[in-house]
């Protein structure tokens, strides 16, 4: 699916596997290996994946078998309240987006708004109202220039390091 945002980049539906060697490069460097690269419900019947490929065969890509282009970027998307701080929006209203990264040669080039302009979809095709995440520090600009507030104060995850939640809202939480 081509997104508006940019024809240079393309967003598929992956398997949990298939976003692992994105992820550790570039979420995860400190794991020994992409192997070590999966969360808790990775596998879960309402986990959504996601890749954004470039047509363009760079030698920075990372390639994936039976696929055309190199991906880029990954996030994955999944039925989870949030329990870290209280938003005004009820559990079934919210789809939590995870593990997002994209490859820092194509930052700033539309590769991760191709990747949230799909989870969006995505958000308004399960009848949600509300994309939010668990934000890096060196994210915060990205996810504010997407439509993205703050919901917490800052705090530290072991290895990874400062994050705050933040949250985008598509429509009115339901009453």
């Amino acid at each position: 699916m081509r997104t508006s945002l940019d024809s240079a980049f393309e967003v598929h539906v992956l398997r949990p596997e298939e976003t692992r060697e994105l992820r550790h490069r570039v979420l995860w460097p400190h794991k020994s290996s992409a192997e070590e690269c999966v969360i808790d419900v990775d596998e879960a019947d309402h986990a959504t994946h996601l890749g954004v490929f470039m047509a363009e065969s760079m030698p920075w890509g990372v390639v994936l078998e039976g696929r055309e282009g190199v991906l880029v970027g990954v996030c994955s998307l999944f039925d989870q309240p949030c329990t870290r701080c209280a938003l005004p929006w009820g559990g079934e209203d919210v789809l939590r987006l995870r593990v997002m990264g994209t490859l820092p040669e194509v930052r700033g080039q539309g590769a991760g708004a191709a990747l949230i302009a799909r989870a969006r979809d995505e958000v308004v095709r399960r009848g949600k109202s509300v994309l939010w995440c668990d934000a890096r520090e060196v994210a915060f600009g990205f996810y504010e220039r997407l439509g993205f507030g703050f919901m917490s104060e800052m705090y530290d995850l072991p290895d990874v390091g400062p994050h705050r939640t933040m949250a985008l809202v598509l429509s009115s939480p339901r009453n």
